[in-house]
């Protein structure tokens, strides 16, 4: 596997940005950008020996500081929703920059440089680094923490996400990647007749706000069963007795994944008929929240095709610990203190079935 790179260009504010390009034996190709630590191509082959972009992503630098959707970004330091952008640790409120209506959304680490480096393993492999400092105050969380993203190629078509975190005082942190795939290439439309599988018995009511609720229900005979395997368009289509695809027009929900906490495993499965690419992401982080793009109309930041993309152009899965954990006690911790390391792994795993 070999990694390339070159200046891709100059933020507003003067800071040099360069774009590094993975690339395997077999031609897969992935593109990263120091900007958010995005992604912002991925080029595996489809069923007739060509290659295909799937991952939506805009022209140029311009658009990924003008556009807010996050397309292929690193998001934190929280990933997802903290209700009403504030919370308690060890006796003390944090305000946070309320971004999302009253709530707080995702953070500021997809606007943010990261100054990449190519790193080579023990075992003559390379990969890439991308490393930032989030000083204490950053969108009001306390603590100065470092963050190290590093993706990896594997030969047999596999994109390696780590994430890992330290800080000098106690903090939140939930990393995630935020692409928006389409496994029948970034330009083609709808992802409704796309198949999704998901190793989940359970996912997180949400409410009005996309902010769960507290309560962890079952998925059987409701729109989330993804366990069999069916097309996204199919479940959209499903009777939904509770209005939670109503409230989030479409999928915007985190699953409670089938799989122990920390433990690399299996979470979902992603396949497109039209080009016969498949997707596996394996995950050790405890919930995936599934998007389809449901406003990504109203970004306005015209992508790749020099267009404006379309609501449910694309699904995000994104694997991270659960939204608005600040008022759950009960979910999985999320605190980083001093002296302890926070990391994750997601891999984004392409053949052709």
């Amino acid at each position: 596997m070999s990694i390339t790179s070159e200046y891709y260009g100059r933020t507003k504010d003067g800071r040099d940005v360069y774009r590094y390009t993975l690339e395997n034996a077999r031609g897969m190709r992935v593109c990263v950008i120091e900007y958010g630590c995005a992604v912002t191509h991925i080029f595996v082959p489809d069923k007739t020996g060509g290659l295909r972009d799937v991952v939506l992503g805009y022209e140029n630098l311009a658009g990924y500081e003008a556009g807010t959707a996050s397309l292929g970004a690193l998001v934190g330091r929280y990933a997802n929703r903290i209700e009403g952008a504030a919370f308690e640790l060890d006796g003390r409120r944090y305000e946070l920059e309320a971004n999302d209506g009253p709530n707080h959304l995702h953070g500021c680490f997809g606007h943010k440089v990261f100054q990449g480096r190519t790193e080579t393993l023990g075992d003559g492999a390379q990969r890439l680094v991308l490393e930032a400092e989030s000083p204490a105050g950053e969108d009001g969380f306390p603590g100065s923490m470092k963050v190290i993203v590093a993706y990896t190629l594997t030969e047999d078509d596999a994109l390696v996400m780590d994430y890992t975190a330290v800080t000098d005082e106690a903090t939140l942190v939930n990393l995630t990647n935020h692409s928006y795939f389409n496994l029948e290439g970034y330009a083609s439309g709808s992802v409704l007749e796309q198949r999704l599988t998901i190793f989940a018995g359970h996912f997180l009511e949400a409410n009005g706000q996309t902010c769960p609720t507290g309560r962890i229900l079952g998925v059987e005979d409701t729109p989330f069963d993804f366990r069999a395997g069916k097309l996204i368009g199919a479940g959209l289509r499903e009777e939904d007795d509770g209005g939670q695809l109503a409230m989030a027009h479409g999928y915007d929900h985190c699953f409670v994944l089938d799989k122990q906490p920390g433990q690399l495993a299996l979470a979902a499965k992603a396949y497109a008929y039209k080009t016969g690419i498949s997707m596996e992401v394996f995950t050790t982080q405890p919930g995936m929240q599934l998007y389809t793009a449901n406003f990504l109309s109203q970004d306005g930041v015209d992508g790749k095709t020099g267009g404006p993309h379309a609501d449910m152009q694309a699904f995000c899965m994104e694997t991270q610990h659960y939204p608005c954990t600040p008022s759950h006690p009960e979910f999985p911790n999320v605190v980083l203190r001093p002296r302890e390391e926070y990391h994750e792994t997601t891999i984004y795993r392409f053949g052709v079935e």
